[in-house]
């Protein structure tokens, strides 16, 4: 797999080196990595810089983006516009691949050709604790709880066809899977533990508020793919049940 690593990040300098190095260190190194900035206005950019060199030295296309944006959703999509690879994943700030994450990717696509995979994933909790999140194939009710956008990785140009719906701030992302599912395209799931990640993001605020906006936006992205309005209860009951969960484990 020919595959382009996007990494989106604002003010990240505390976390933005090491989900670089998690980059330089796989054991299958992707074709391009790029870095889109939401012109930061701390140190993350001269971190950034440093790693330009390494990335050279692993064969890796670099390409920096450094500029103002209206959303991490924003960013995303001129991470998209700027891949020169056939398939692209993100890895967030804060976020890190498991070492050998890409050549799982590659092995699974060469054994079942996909238009997307998703892999399960190392979910780090605020209070540290560390949980595995599988990943599973949807069949008849779909739900983001089998789903990991942070171990997705999807044909390029899938990506550039459809691209994220930037109307919606935290669930742009599992929309964009809805819509994917619904055009039919080859799905395959892959086993393996491919990213840490950072529960610590706008999907965990407990604030009621924060999380019935979560729920409504959620629903929305059911109904604006087509699927049926008994998809209120999953949308609703999973965000209250985070919400719990959240305040327990702060």
């Amino acid at each position: 797999m020919k595959g382009t690593v996007v990494t989106v990040v604002y003010n990240g300098e505390a976390t933005i080196g090491k989900t670089i190095e998690s980059v330089l260190s796989q054991t299958c190194p992707p074709f391009q990595y790029v870095i889109v900035d939401g012109l930061s206005s701390d140190g993350t950019m001269n971190i950034v810089r440093s790693y330009e060199q390494a990335m050279q030295e692993k064969g890796i296309l670099c390409t920096i983006i450094s500029e103002k944006d209206t959303g991490i959703y924003n960013a995303m999509n001129k991470g998209i516009r700027a891949a020169k690879g056939d398939f692209i994943s993100f890895l967030n700030a804060g976020d890190r691949y498991e070492p050998d994450a890409l050549q799982q990717v590659s092995a699974l696509y060469e054994k079942t050709a996909f238009d997307l995979t998703y892999g399960a994933l190392h979910y780090i909790r605020p209070d540290g604790t560390v949980t595995v999140k599988r990943s599973k194939p949807d069949r008849r009710f779909v739900t983001s709880r089998h789903w990991n956008h942070p171990s997705m990785f999807l044909r390029a140009s899938l990506y550039r066809e459809f691209g994220f719906d930037e109307s919606f701030p935290a669930y742009a992302d599992f929309q964009l899977y809805l819509r994917l599912r619904r055009a039919g395209v080859k799905i395959a799931v892959c086993d393996a533990v491919i990213t840490n990640f950072s529960a610590d993001g706008v999907s965990t605020n407990v604030q009621l508020s924060k999380v019935l906006a979560r729920a409504k936006e959620k629903y929305r992205a059911y109904r604006s793919t087509g699927y049926s309005r008994l998809y209120w209860l999953e949308s609703y009951g999973w965000e209250l049940f985070k919400s719990f969960y959240f305040r327990l484990h702060s």
